[in-house]
């Protein structure tokens, strides 16, 4: 009667109808229990042993049924439908199958649910990675951005720096272009100037040449004028002359004729004669007392109140005799007297004291000390001397070796004259004698006895400490100094080249003097304003307008001007205020500024070649 038949459901049906009829508790159907129950089993595992679902149909109903087993199953079913309990064996498995249908729809729902949940986390998970996807593609983005930026920069740093190489080398080509053409510049004024020179010699020749031809021609033609009109000549001078011997004949006669009866009246009158001996007598000895009178006066006046012809500058006012004496000083105030002098640290603490020291020196009645000061020229020596002169409240006066040197055997008077001069002095003197090796050099036996004397007279005056006068010595050699000179002085004191930074302080100095001070020079006398007024001359220069000029600019050119004196940065300066006053507009600008630095340089370079001497 089945079409198809789970056997599993068939399987199910049986094993169940066992366990009903093993179990029966009312004992109705015990006696065949154990019959059945064993029947019953057969026919489910036989059933179980056919295994799978199985489809009876008439195609394949040879290939999966199996009689016997559905032979015995039906004749179990035909025994549990006879049984009183097949009734409830079905209702059993029928609350059994919807039992385990509603566990199946619950188990379906939870698998839905479950289903739905995987999905909902799918799309989470889903989502999550794509988030993380995006995440690690801006990142991604992010860093190649970064990287990017970074490729540019380091690009642009090596662009930036190939540039500045480039602006280097260029700045650099410029520079020694610069310099050849000043080279060329150099060696094209000297050839214009050697054909300038060989020019004007070649024309001196020339006038000289035609001057000789013109006075010898001039000289033919008066000789042959002359020679022509010789007569003419003769008779014009013979007359002349003899017009000549008349005048003088008459002239002769009158003044004999005179002093005749002069001096006859003189022999034949007494009272006359005694008086005209008398009066002879009274103007010769006039004259003689006059002439010593004066010599004398002179000498005196010389001695008091002149100036030795040695000393070239002094601040001694020779006809009030000096002025008062000076006043001792504290370090502070000569700090404030030195405040516009630039010199090396150590160098000007130890100038300041010798001020104090000397200030101080003259208050307390107490000797003067002598002092040397060597090194290059132009760093300052004299400005220091003046300066600590001033300071200490002493008079200065200075003197040239290159002066004293020539005069030989007169060295040694001039010299005694001038220090007998500063001793008179009522607020001391100090002496400061520039170019000292010219005469005070090592004696041997090529000197002079001029300059041995001078050395010897130097020497002698210096041998004890004064209280009148101190002497300074300034030399730019002073290996070439006596070892007698050296010992006599008291301090040495080296005055080198300036460094950056006082290189940088002169400029600033000398530029507020020569460049915004220019305007506030005037004359200082009535005799300038008028000599300026009649010559036609401003009283007062123009004011000059600074533009661009930064302090940068000015560290710049100190730091170039290494190896410059302080006289040559002076210079500097003053070229600058030539260049500016040169020029159409009164204003200085850094094409100026820099145009004088350059040639400035160039200078100084020329300059040391010089003084290194010539090379083989």
């Amino acid at each position: 009667n089945f079409e198809i038949t789970p056997p599993s459901f068939l399987a199910r049906l049986l094993q169940q109808s066992a366990e009903i009829l093993d179990i029966d508790r009312g004992g109705a159907f015990a006696h065949a229990g154990s019959m059945s129950s064993f029947f019953i089993r057969g026919i489910a595992s036989a059933a179980a042993l056919a295994g799978g679902t199985t489809a009876l149909c008439a195609s394949d109903k040879d290939k999966y049924f199996d009689p016997d087993a559905l032979e015995r199953g039906a004749k179990a079913l035909r025994e549990i439908q006879a049984s009183p309990f097949a009734k409830r064996v079905f209702e059993q498995l029928k609350q059994e199958e919807a039992t385990k249908l509603q566990e199946l729809k619950v188990k379906e729902a939870e698998f839905q649910a479950a289903t739905e949940q995987a999905a909902i986390q799918k799309e989470q998970v889903r989502w999550e990675e794509q988030r993380k996807a995006m995440q690690q593609d801006s990142q991604a983005k992010a860093q190649l951005a970064q990287y990017q930026d970074e490729l540019a920069r380091k690009r642009s740093e090596a662009e930036h720096e190939k540039q500045r190489q480039r602006n280097l080398e260029m700045i650099q080509m410029q520079e020694q272009s610069a310099k050849r053409a000043e080279e060329q510049k150099a060696q094209v004024a000297m050839q214009i100037e050697a054909e300038r020179r060989a020019t004007e010699k070649y024309r001196a020749e020339m006038e000289q040449k035609v001057q000789r031809e013109k006075a010898l021609a001039e000289a033919e033609g008066r000789a042959k004028e002359r020679r022509a009109n010789a007569d003419l000549y003769r008779t014009e001078l013979a007359q002349r002359l003899e017009e000549d011997r008349k005048r003088a004949i008459e002239s002769i006669n009158a003044v004999f004729s005179n002093v005749g009866e002069g001096v006859k009246d003189l022999l034949t009158d007494g009272t006359k004669m005694t008086a005209f001996v008398g009066g002879l007598t009274l103007l010769a000895l006039g004259i003689y007392t006059s002439r010593e009178a004066t010599r004398v006066a002179g000498k005196a006046f010389e001695t008091w109140f002149g100036t030795p012809k040695l000393v070239r500058e002094t601040s001694r006012k020779p006809i009030v005799g000096g002025g008062r004496a000076s006043v001792g000083k504290s370090l502070a105030d000569v700090k404030r007297d030195f405040g516009d002098i630039v010199l090396q640290p150590k160098l000007q603490d130890h100038v300041r004291a010798l001020a104090a020291v000397t200030s101080n020196t003259k208050k307390h009645g107490a000797p003067f000390r002598h002092m040397l000061f060597y090194g290059p020229p132009g760093t300052g020596k004299t400005m220091a001397a003046k300066r600590l002169a001033r300071t200490s409240g002493l008079d200065y006066a200075i003197l040239s070796g290159g002066d004293i040197a020539p005069l030989q055997g007169g060295a040694v008077t001039q010299l005694h004259e001038t220090f007998d001069w500063a001793e008179k002095s009522r607020k001391g003197l100090l002496l400061f004698i520039d170019e000292a090796d010219a005469f005070l050099g090592r004696r041997s036996g090529n000197m002079s006895e001029g300059l041995r004397g001078a050395l010897n007279a130097m020497l002698f005056r210096t041998g004890d400490q004064s209280k009148d006068f101190c002497v300074v010595l300034a030399t730019n050699r002073p290996s070439d100094l006596d070892p007698a000179v050296i010992d006599r002085m008291d301090e040495a004191l080296e005055f080198g080249l300036p460094s950056e930074e006082e290189r940088k302080k002169i400029i600033d100095i000398y530029f507020d003097k020569y460049i915004r001070g220019a305007a506030s020079s005037v004359p200082s006398t009535t005799t300038e304003k008028v000599k300026n007024f009649f010559l036609g001359r401003k009283s007062q220069a123009d004011e000059i307008r600074v533009n661009g000029i930064s302090d940068d600019l000015i560290w710049k050119a100190a730091k170039q001007m290494e190896g410059f004196s302080g006289r040559e940065l002076a210079k500097f300066m003053a070229s600058v205020q030539a260049a500016v006053y040169g020029s159409h507009e009164a204003e200085l600008t850094p094409a100026i500024f820099e145009n004088v630095l350059k040639l400035k340089l160039a200078e100084h370079r020329q300059r040391v070649i010089f003084a290194a001497g010539p090379t083989d």
